[in-house]
């Protein structure tokens, strides 16, 4: 790959990283309410589980996904339903905590295993890696395993940097989300709303 392309393909993946998504209401929604490690840790599931969608592609089990539509549908309504789970679970939380008593409360690998698998029941994710990869590959130079390998984790790295940056900025305002019950509720409702709102959009994904 020239220089020249990766950084298009750089590009391209902050840009998708950057995109309002499942994956960003999900670490954002725990970066608010239980502070910036909280956030990291789902980042860092989240990252983790592109090793599944990566192995799925060097293995064409993503092709075989696609050419199977109740099989991919299987898969975006388990997505969707998680999803659901997610914002109803958020909204049916009477007690407005202290982010300390918050933060005590849950460990972080419990924040890791819901980024892990709710960007594993992400087809957005799936989708990315189908038609994404494909164009940066070039049959011509051999070793297309190894292009997989580097382009996937390129896109790791730079998704989880962008991720990471992101939580750091919004942990700014977690100190207010703590101290004040009725931001709370804002926060609380307003990420359950857009978690709906994409799971409402997985539903009429094509």
């Amino acid at each position: 790959m020239s220089f020249n392309e990766l950084l298009v393909y750089i590009a391209f993946v902050v840009g998708f990283a950057l995109t309002p998504g499942p994956n960003m209401m999900l670490y954002l929604t725990y970066t608010f309410e239980y502070g910036r490690k909280a956030g990291w840790a789902t980042a860092a599931g989240i990252v983790s589980s592109f090793l599944v969608h990566i192995t799925a592609i060097i293995f064409g089990l993503t092709a075989i996904l696609v050419s199977m539509p109740d099989a991919l549908d299987v898969l975006r309504y388990c997505g969707i339903a998680y999803l659901l789970y997610l914002a109803i679970t958020n909204l049916k939380i009477v007690t407005w905590k202290t982010g300390e008593a918050q933060k005590t409360e849950a460990g972080l690998g419990v924040f890791y295993l819901k980024g892990f698998i709710g960007n594993l029941l992400n087809p957005g994710s799936l989708f990315l890696y189908f038609s994404v990869l494909p164009q940066f590959l070039h049959p011509e130079r051999g070793q297309l395993l190894l292009q997989n390998v580097k382009l996937g984790g390129i896109q790791m790295l730079c998704s989880f940097i962008t991720n990471c940056t992101i939580v750091y900025l919004a942990g700014f305002a977690t100190e207010a989300f703590f101290k004040n019950e009725r931001y709370q509720r804002m926060v609380r409702y307003s990420m359950s709303f857009f978690i709906i709102l994409f799971a409402v959009k997985m539903l009429f994904m094509k």
